[in-house]
């Protein structure tokens, strides 16, 4: 029998990932300042702190239910070996964009499963390639003004009307909108032999 799976995150994207494969789940926030996270990890590598911070997530709602399977994930942006986070400006977004352009970068999210009832482990991660056509100016400026750019890594979202500027995805699209489900739903699949 599959486990009850307890997601650690609020983010609309990967509830609507869930849901659109039909993975039986609730939800927690997680109570976890990311900021602080990063800094207790002592690292800078970039497949280091997604999987760090998707086990905090993880983690941060574990000692909150008795069983179930907490699932917690962490993606980021890699462009030419430099982590691409979140926005903190909206000139950021556009500035993070425009280095987009052109050009072909890394979308890393990291899952962390942890048992509730045993305390059983597993934290592994996914990625795939995006390359940017050119976007100009003009475009960027009206997609970081019209669009929801601030809580997303690397100021896009692909599934929200930023396909024009996307040449070509190498890997999972589900990884890339935040949550590597074939992987994810493998995982739950196989939890007990694992």
């Amino acid at each position: 029998m599959e486990k009850k799976i307890i997601l650690a995150s609020t983010s609309p994207r990967r509830h609507e990932i869930l849901k659109q494969f039909g993975v039986n789940y609730d939800y927690l926030k997680p109570e976890l300042d990311e900021e602080k996270a990063k800094k207790e990890l002592g690292t800078d590598a970039p497949l280091k702190t997604a999987c760090g911070l998707a086990l905090a997530k993880a983690a941060s709602v574990a000692h909150r239910v008795k069983k179930g399977l907490i699932l917690g994930s962490d993606t980021i942006v890699i462009l030419k070996g430099r982590v691409i986070g979140k926005p903190a400006s909206k000139k950021e977004a556009y500035n993070i964009l425009r280095s987009l352009s052109l050009n072909r970068h890394c979308v890393v999210t990291a899952v962390a499963f942890i048992d509730a009832a045993t305390g059983k482990t597993l934290v592994t991660y996914d990625e795939s390639f995006v390359t940017f056509k050119k976007i100009g100016e003009e475009w960027i400026r009206d997609y970081v003004e019209n669009y929801n750019v601030m809580d997303k890594a690397g100021a896009y979202a692909v599934q929200e009307n930023s396909d024009p500027f996307i040449k070509k995805i190498e890997g999972s699209y589900y990884n890339v909108v935040g949550l590597p489900i074939e992987k994810v739903k493998r995982i739950i699949k196989n939890w007990d032999k694992l």
